[in-house]
């Protein structure tokens, strides 16, 4: 069917007639996208009505469909061209409504499988829609299949990809009509950052102090939340069959992704200056507050601003890096959008976000410049301005911690021996929004893609504890562990139906199970042979194990004694020294002392201490005693 078209540009009814007398009526695989019924038909019928039928059909047919239609048709003389029947005969057949299950008159022509899509011009080139954020039973709404062309839901272009005149998408991907009042929850939602935004400067700049205070921690406790629904977005995003309530916790999270079709921004914008707007809103934030960072210290200078309100440079630049790196994910996810295409049975590819946009083409070039521009400056840019920081933060802590006010929003999260945790944080988010790109066509690459990850980072926060109090390691954990575990309960949404997507699935997933089988594997094997190499060298090397462990011991030794002597400081000195530790090295110092009060009390004769671990030492330190 498809070698008899080839070196045809366009493929009009006639020309598939043809082309199937050209083949001699052989099968042929259905097309992708395609629903074929198969039958005689094929060679008589395209679209609704017959192009072509057998001349022999008439008074000396000797198949069955030609002695049924002489035997109807003969005496009308209008169906029949003497002793042959015409189309009219064949169309009369079919229009007949007893016979509209009757195989040999349903449309033999390919039919558009639901989800694709096909210009009329040229049935054959078939396109795949877009899946709607939408019940598994209505998600393909936009394109119900059938004859090409077909649209539905206010739906038009290429794949149905864009709403009609007139008309808004939603972040369902439904269209709406655009009526007085859609534009408000726009032009609201800009003067409400207008107005807000510097206001974080004055939330989130306070007294740079070791402690974490409880207004610290709630802001860093929210900024985690929001950490939490961007990466719950980010499965939204890979995922599109959902039921309420699904539906609706998806559409509410799209806001902190940036996704304008949660404003209407479709009676405001197109859909190119939608995404540049997208791309290019975290520079207009930033300009916009270094602006009201002047007007701030001109106006304190001539009076109008209070001093306490005049915005100081270190503290507008820690304003942006806290904001920056909070919406990290959905600055990454805007820089993104324009490499997530998908394939189609044709053998192009359209933008995930815009189908009807073909990824290399014309129109996809303004979304790759900005997508491209966006990637150099808020990915990798901030990114070697992070790094960077992490190296300068060390040395300027020396001079106090004015100096590093500016990188406050690098540092103040984490434990001091942690201070460049915050890169690994950023490159965590980073990695997550990749799972988009991997292979849009088939989500359980993501899906995988994000658990792995996921569950990657939440063994390094659980072997580092890196953040400054118990509370926000336990809320990263809490975080990372939800994020596994909601991605692997997202598997079965997942709809598959291509059977090469199928088969690269199972090869995927088997290959991961493969993999770490055999990582677990070597890892206690290799724990094993390493204890087991320790001890042989400890039989065959006894005075150097001797020597090592003196060593060890002595540089234990050292510790304990700087740590009870406390670096011969004076009290008021000590008392500055544990007043400037932060809240987990805190922790640390009391179940420290702890343990040395339980041991020791415990080694007292008549020492009637309650028991809360086991001792090794209570006996030898009781008969030293003596």
């Amino acid at each position: 069917f498809l070698q008899a078209l080839q070196g045809k540009e366009e493929a009009n009814s006639t020309d598939v007639a043809f082309a199937v007398r050209l083949a001699g009526g052989q099968c042929r695989p259905c097309p992708g996208g395609m629903v074929c019924h198969g039958g005689l038909e094929l060679l008589q019928r395209v679209d609704r009505y017959p192009v072509e039928y057998y001349p022999s059909m008439g008074e000396s047919s000797s198949d069955e469909l030609g002695m049924t239609l002489w035997s109807i048709c003969k005496t009308d003389p209008e169906l029949v061209d003497g002793n042959v029947v015409n189309q009219n005969c064949l169309r009369r057949f079919c229009e007949d409504e007893s016979r509209a299950a009757d195989p040999r008159c349903k449309p033999t022509f390919p039919e558009l499988a639901v989800g694709h899509w096909a210009d009329p011009e040229s049935p054959l080139d078939v396109y795949k829609c877009q899946a709607l954020i939408s019940s598994a039973s209505d998600k393909f709404l936009s394109c119900p299949g059938g004859r090409p062309g077909m649209c539905s839901g206010g739906r038009t272009g290429l794949a149905c990809g864009r709403c009609e005149d007139g008309m808004y998408m939603d972040v369902d991907g439904l269209c709406n009509e655009c009526v007085s009042g859609s534009s408000a929850p726009t032009i609201l939602v800009v003067i409400v950052i207008l107005m807000g935004f510097p206001c974080l400067y004055y939330l989130i700049n306070g007294k740079i102090t070791s402690e974490t205070s409880t207004m610290m921690a709630t802001g860093i406790s929210m900024g985690s939340l929001l950490t939490l629904t961007q990466h719950f977005s980010v499965i939204g995003q890979l995922l599109t069959s959902w039921d309420e309530p699904m539906k609706s916790i998806w559409a509410i999270l799209a806001v902190f992704m940036f996704d304008p079709k949660f404003l209407n921004s479709g009676c405001v914008f197109g859909d190119t200056t939608t995404f540049v707007g997208r791309i290019l809103l975290p520079t207009f934030l930033l300009g916009w507050l270094t602006l009201f960072a002047i007007a701030t210290q001109a106006g304190g200078k001539v009076g109008v601003v209070k001093e306490s309100l005049v915005m100081v440079w270190p503290k507008v630049r820690n304003t942006m890096g806290q904001m920056f790196q909070a919406f990290y994910i959905a600055i990454a996810m805007s820089c993104i959008l324009a490499l997530q295409c998908y394939s189609s049975p044709n053998g192009t590819s359209s933008l995930s976000q815009h189908p009807y946009i073909l990824c290399g083409s014309g129109d996809h070039t303004p979304f790759l410049v900005f997508s491209v521009l966006g990637m150099i400056v808020y990915l990798f840019g901030f990114g070697a301005f992070y790094i960077t920081a992490c190296i300068v933060i060390p040395g300027r802590s020396q001079r106090g911690l004015v100096a590093i006010q500016a990188y406050r929003f690098i540092f103040f999260r984490f434990r001091p021996e942690f201070w460049y945790w915050g890169s690994v944080f950023l490159f965590r988010n980073l990695l997550l929004t990749l799972a988009g790109v991997l292979n849009p066509g088939n989500p359980y690459t993501g899906a995988m893609y994000l658990g792995l990850v996921a569950l990657g980072f939440l063994i390094a926060q659980c072997v580092c504890w890196p953040w400054r109090s118990n509370l926000l390691n336990t809320l990263d954990t809490v975080i990372l562990f939800a994020m596994v575990a909601i991605v692997f309960s997202t598997l079965p949404f997942i709809e598959v139906t291509e059977v090469e997507v199928l088969e690269s699935t199972r090869d995927t997933l088997v290959g991961i199970m493969v993999t770490v089988f055999v990582l677990a594997s070597l890892t206690v094997v290799g724990s094993i042979l390493g204890n087991m190499a320790c001890k042989v060298r400890e039989v065959r090397d006894p005075d150097g194990h001797m020597q090592r462990k003196e060593a060890s011991m002595k540089t234990l030794s050292k510790a304990w004694a700087d740590l009870t002597n406390c670096y011969r400081l004076d009290a008021s000195r000590q008392m500055q020294f544990l007043t400037n530790l932060g809240a987990f090295d805190r922790a640390a110092v009391l179940k420290l002392a702890g343990v040395v009060d339980l041991e020791l009390s415990r080694s007292e004769k008549g020492s009637k201490r309650s028991s809360r671990r086991v001792s090794m030492n209570a006996g030898s330190l009781s008969t030293a005693s003596k």
